[in-house]
């Protein structure tokens, strides 16, 4: 499983290292070093290809003529890419990902348990802080949800 947050720096060909802990949690929990990297909000997320089936199959369950779920899908599924760690631990992210991912050189992977996002540094602090700030009333919400 995925978490703790990490900075790195994307080089000049899109690539970017991957972090030890969460490359260990790749292939110790996943067997596999592919993840498949897609737009998700305000950042972008990688999911163990494993994991990514499980989307596809809860996708293709979904009632995809219904508006917001077409544009859902269209969103979400059609700028995923696959991608393999290197010799190096690095990943390539292409770059029209790079660009609806809004990320310049300094990046934050963030491990969230399945998946791990990768969000421009300056949009990770930005939105970090938003929620440290109304962490108590996120903290009310998870607890009516049963967490």
């Amino acid at each position: 499983m995925f978490s703790g947050r990490y900075n790195h720096s994307i080089d000049d060909k899109g690539r970017v290292k991957v972090p030890q802990r969460l490359k260990e949690s790749l292939i110790s929990d996943y067997d596999n070093s592919r993840v498949v990297i897609t737009n998700l909000d305000k950042c972008l997320a990688a999911y163990p290809l494993e994991e990514w089936r499980k989307l596809e199959e809860k996708a293709l369950k979904l009632p995809s003529m219904q508006k917001d779920v077409l544009d859902f899908l269209r969103y979400f599924f059609s700028g995923a890419e696959e991608v393999e760690l290197d010799k190096m631990d690095r990943i390539h992210i292409p770059q029209s990902l790079k660009i609806s991912g809004n990320l310049n050189k300094e990046v934050v992977f963030v491990g969230i348990i399945n998946r791990f996002e990768i969000w421009d540094r300056n949009l990770w602090d930005a939105d970090f802080e938003g929620a440290k700030s109304n962490f108590e009333s996120i903290a009310a919400t998870m607890s009516k949800v049963g967490f």
